[in-house]
């Protein structure tokens, strides 16, 4: 019977369950206020009733949330405070300010936290990890120049002050912890977890930072060892964990000593090294100075071409420039120093190169030309090769000009110990066709047309003086004959005048006239490409004149 009983309960159960589950979460959904209001006091209730009767684990369970709640709290609130006062020291002037306005600079800090700082370091002289409810010892670590004698004794005192005075706190207000004990000038700093504190022994003053970083060390402690703790049965040799006496150690490295303490310098002493860095900072300058006035030097000597084959050193020290080197002839000698005469910033030269006419080694005048030629062959239009076999030197290749032919075979000829010399060098004159453009009835040179003009005139300026420069006018054709006539010698004019102002040329300049478009260009879709002069050159015996 009691089994039959039995079956038809768990039937009806199964049958019920769907439909009163559906009927709860019906009524959550359109009563959630009302529940709330209901459940409020209960929840409040329970969490009181477990604080009192597990108050350990509640505090280890919040403590490294709460305490980070808190340290960041008071952070926001230390930083909105040294951003008011920032201003009222900044415009502090001493050495010490200087030495800390460069500092926050580098660090990118405010000078008011480095201020701070200067002075929030405490003396810890030991430090106890103590269990709340046996007041053993659990780890510790001091100053070995001021040891605690007897620790042990220590904790056995400070657990019965400490559970006497929150007995007594208790009575008038709850959940409160004793939090420093103070005595002369010196205080030990106490931070409670849930089964063990933290009790701090501090020499002189603490500031904010001493107590983030013995909250810190606690936190870490709880997270990573409160099972341990909470476990401990009095045991030590079960507790004996390295990485607890090593957070407890940190915090004690973490600050400085009283023999660590800076002894207070006078604020001349700083100015040995502020004096030695502007000495620094000056010595280096001079030589940055001398060291591109020494490269500008040597870049113009080595674009000379005739001192181009010759190894010269340069030096040069505030102005000063020594020239030290062999030439074979007078004339180097002085060439060079009057090269180095037209660098800016050269206030005196001593030339110490010597003169010396042993240039017998083939290999030495083989480098020379080689050295020579390259100087020649960094000019545009100036292609030149060699050869050399010791009696028999060939030069080959092409200049633009017969000037510049003449002088490399002056400065080849000036070479030394060489037996015979052939040369093989043609002129081959710069390419020359430049065309300027002008707008409808104007003769004005916009800066399009003048660019184009400075590009002719360093064509021009590689032409022998056998050359003519030649310029072509040409007509759109719009208008009548004479008009266009007029406008075309006013163009001849203009570019004319350019190029002997701008480009001082010494070759003649021929012109030439014509009242139709350049060959191939379509007057009634191109007449702007009509509108031109052409720039190229011809021998004198083919002069051509308006």
């Amino acid at each position: 019977m009691n089994k039959n009983n039995h079956t038809e309960d768990d039937a009806l159960e199964e049958a019920l369950s769907p439909i009163v589950n559906r009927l709860i979460d019906k009524n959550y959904e359109t009563s959630q206020d009302k529940i709330s209001s209901q459940m409020a006091p209960l929840i409040g209730s329970a969490i009181r009733e477990q604080i009192k009767s597990q108050k350990d684990d509640v505090v280890d369970a919040l403590y490294p949330v709460l305490g980070n709640m808190i340290s960041r709290y008071v952070t926001k609130t230390l930083e909105d405070m040294l951003e008011k006062i920032n201003l009222q020291i900044q415009n502090g002037l001493s050495v010490k300010s200087l030495k800390r306005k460069l500092t926050a600079k580098i660090k990118g800090v405010s000078e008011t936290e480095l201020l701070l700082n200067e002075n929030a370091s405490a003396n810890i002289r030991a430090l106890l990890l103590i269990h709340k409810e046996t007041g053993i010892v659990l780890a510790h670590s001091e100053n070995p120049n001021k040891p605690i004698s007897e620790p042990e004794m220590l904790a056995s005192m400070m657990t019965a002050i400490r559970s006497f005075v929150n007995d007594w706190i208790e009575g008038n207000s709850e959940h409160q912890e004793l939090g420093e004990i103070e005595y002369g000038g010196n205080k030990i700093i106490i931070e409670t977890s849930g089964y063990s504190y933290l009790a701090v022994i501090v020499e002189g003053s603490a500031y904010k930072a001493t107590y983030d970083k013995i909250r810190e060390t606690l936190e870490n402690i709880v997270l990573k060892h409160g099972d341990m703790i909470r476990n401990f049965d009095g045991d030590l040799s079960k507790f004996a964990n390295v990485e607890i006496y090593k957070e407890v150690a940190n915090l004690l490295s973490s600050h400085k000593t009283e023999e660590e303490v800076k002894t207070k310098i006078h604020p001349l002493l700083f100015l040995v090294p502020l004096s030695f860095l502007m000495w620094g900072g000056f010595t280096y300058y001079k030589n940055l100075q001398n060291r591109e006035l020494t490269f500008t030097i040597e870049k113009l000597l080595y674009k000379t071409p005739e001192l181009t084959s010759y190894n010269l050193d340069v030096s040069a020290d505030d102005g000063t420039v020594l020239l030290k080197g062999r030439v074979p002839l007078v004339y180097y000698k002085k060439l060079a120093e009057q090269v180095v005469q037209r660098v800016k910033g050269v206030k005196k030269i001593t030339n110490a190169l010597q003169l010396s006419n042993s240039f017998h080694d083939p290999m030495q005048i083989s480098a020379n030309i080689s050295y020579l030629l390259r100087g020649f062959n960094i000019q545009n239009g100036v292609n030149l090769s060699y050869s050399y076999d010791y009696t028999l030197l060939t030069i080959k290749g092409s200049l633009p000009n017969k000037r510049l032919k003449d002088k490399v075979i002056h400065e080849i000829d000036s070479i030394k110990n060489i037996q015979d010399i052939h040369y093989n060098i043609a002129i081959t004159p710069p390419k020359l066709h430049e065309t300027v453009y002008f707008n409808k009835a104007s003769t004005k040179l916009t800066l399009r047309t003048q660019a184009t003009l400075i590009r002719a005139i360093e064509s021009i300026k590689k032409l022998d003086t056998k050359y003519n420069v030649v310029l072509t006018s040409y007509s759109d054709q719009i208008g009548s004959i004479e008009k266009n006539k007029t406008l075309a010698k006013k163009r001849l004019l203009n570019v004319s005048n350019f190029l002997q102002q701008q480009g001082a040329i010494t070759q003649n300049i021929s012109s030439i006239i014509y009242n139709t478009p350049p060959e191939g260009v379509k007057i009634k879709s191109e007449a702007y490409k009509a509108r031109c002069i052409v720039i190229s050159y011809t021998k004198k015996d083919d002069n051509v004149s308006i």
